[in-house]
Formats: structure tokens, C-alpha cells, sequence
């Protein structure tokens, strides 16, 4: 049995002895969170042991993409926050980092000068360009098991999931979850 085949049964069998002790427990729900959280640390721990011999953590280079994907290589570090998923006082941490190796820079905007102004350098694009492809084949193999249509029917629940998600985050009361997000194969 695999490592990870023995943590999916501790986890379960935790979930039923919860759920014994509290039968109200709403048992696929909170075993799809737990597995939604446990698989997104997992991909991050991949990722990060492709990325770290660059000197960055999975955060950083998430944050360096981002901005090498903006068609002028330009962005505010409140967009880069919703963008790449940080939250302000990371996004300042993270953007200290890049801007130190010389990654990125940062200015006042001139339109605001209380905005900030991060552009990609020259040395960040060309650091993007070495990695990315880098991370292609991991991926590739994770998912190599998910023929193309389930991985966009994943896609669209996944994103639905988020959706729901944010308005639970926000405590949004009577707002319509989507059953179609956008995604191709997604449930209607």
C-alpha cells in the first residue's frame, strides 16, 4: 500500500469516528474540503521542488508569471493580489524579494503617487521564460491520468467551487451560485 493510499484511509477512518462521536456531520463535504486542501499543498510541495533550485518559492515565481504575463510586463501590486492569490502583506514581502534580485522593480505610479508600479525586468522575463517550460512535464505527468475532457469537467466544478467559495467568504446572502462557470465539460 502507498503512503499516500494509507492517508486517505487514516483520514477517513478519522472522518467516521468524528462522525460517529457527531452524526450530523456532513462526511463528503468536509472529506472533499480536507481533499481539496491536502492536494493543493501537495501540487504547491511539487512545484516548489522544480522552483526552488531558480531561488524562489512557488509564490514568488506565481507572482513573476503574472506579471511576465501582462502584455506590457506592468502591474499594481492590489491587481497582482487577486491575480496570483496573495493577500497585501504577502504581495509586499513577495515584491521585496523580486525587487532585491533584480526580478522585477518598483516605482510611484505617476498618475498616483501613492500606487506602487511593478514591472518585470529584462532578468525576470528571461527567468520565466527558463522555468516555465520546467514545470510543463510535472504537470503533464500528474495529470496524465485525466484524459482531457475530465480534466475540463475538474475544471468547471473546481471553479465552481471557488465561486462558492468567495460568496461564503463573504457572506454574501441570496447571491446565485452558477451551475457553468465557463469551463468546457463543465455540469450544467
Amino acid at each position: 500500500m502507498h503512503s499516500v493510499d494509507i492517508q486517505l484511509d487514516m483520514l477517513e477512518a478519522n472522518l467516521r469516528n468524528l462522525s460517529s462521536k457527531m452524526p450530523a456531520l456532513p462526511y463528503s463535504e468536509v472529506l472533499l474540503c480536507r481533499l481539496v486542501t491536502q492536494i493543493g499543498r501537495e501540487m504547491t510541495t511539487l512545484l516548489e521542488q522544480h522552483i526552488r533550485p531558480f531561488g524562489l518559492a512557488e509564490a514568488e515565481f506565481r507572482v513573476l508569471s503574472t506579471l511576465f504575463s501582462q502584455s506590457d510586463g506592468v502591474a499594481h501590486p492590489s491587481d497582482l493580489c487577486l491575480r496570483a492569490a496573495q493577500s497585501p502583506a504577502n504581495m509586499s514581502r513577495i515584491s521585496d524579494a523580486l525587487v532585491s534580485r533584480g526580478l522585477i522593480t518598483r516605482v510611484s505610479s505617476a498618475q498616483d503617487r501613492r500606487r506602487m508600479v511593478l514591472r518585470i525586468t529584462d532578468q525576470g522575463e528571461e527567468l520565466v521564460c527558463r522555468l516555465l517550460p520546467k514545470l510543463w512535464a510535472p504537470l503533464r505527468s500528474l495529470l496524465v491520468a485525466f484524459p482531457e475532457a475530465e480534466q475540463n469537467q475538474l475544471i468547471g466544478q473546481l471553479k465552481r467551487l471557488h465561486v462558492v467559495l468567495d460568496a461564503a467568504r463573504q457572506g454574501a446572502q441570496g447571491r446565485e451560485i452558477p451551475s457553468d462557470t465557463g469551463g468546457e465539460g463543465a455540469p450544467q
